[in-house]
């Protein structure tokens, strides 16, 4: 078990949330802070504060497949569009919690750059849409994504290879040892049959 140093014999916990999402484009960060904080060995995150939504992700002793998803509000409905133009689907993601101290600074004993990771896994699914906010008296856009833990993943994984000709030659040209594949799933064995 990781021990946390900053929530170690507290009851006052403050902590932010911080994203990153690697695009096959580039590489997105934020964060539910105020303002944009630059970490050691990380980058850079924007704040965004409450305008990000991360919903509980499971935690056990052991090492358990799970996923999350996480919603950003508030967004100007002319930048929807980010999105569908990042081909976020199928992005790695990784999420960290960071803890601030009384004075509001980020405490940085431990971890990398003073952020603890939680989650590590790849964008399976998103959704974007629309909401009209009575107090400002316009439409709002929300992104709603749904991540996968690398362990989920991998236990869906489909290994190995057919046993066919074409496959084996694929890996291994020049290998005849299932050239006559093809031609014995053709006979008939009768097998047990007294002659």
């Amino acid at each position: 078990m990781n021990v946390i140093a900053p929530v170690q014999n507290t009851s006052n916990i403050r902590y932010a949330d911080f994203v990153q999402v690697i695009t096959p484009i580039a590489t997105y960060r934020f964060a539910t802070t105020p303002t944009a904080l630059t970490i050691s060995g990380i980058g850079t995150f924007d704040g965004l504060g409450s305008l990000v939504n991360i919903a509980d992700v499971q935690r056990d002793l052991k090492s358990t497949a799970n996923q999350t998803s996480l919603t950003l509000v508030g967004i100007d409905t002319a930048l929807l569009g980010w999105v569908l133009s990042q081909d976020i689907k199928g992005s790695q993601i990784t999420m960290w919690k960071g803890f601030f101290d009384v004075d509001g600074n980020l405490i940085t004993g431990g971890g990398t750059g003073g952020l603890y990771q939680y989650f590590y896994g790849y964008v399976n699914n998103f959704n974007i849409g629309e909401q009209w906010m009575e107090d400002a008296r316009m439409y709002i856009g929300t992104i709603s994504v749904t991540a996968s833990s690398i362990q989920i993943i991998l236990q869906n994984r489909i290994a190995g290879r057919f046993t066919n000709d074409q496959s084996w030659q694929f890996y291994n040209a020049g290998d005849t040892s299932m050239a006559r594949v093809g031609y014995v799933s053709t006979i008939y064995y009768p097998f047990g049959k007294t002659a």
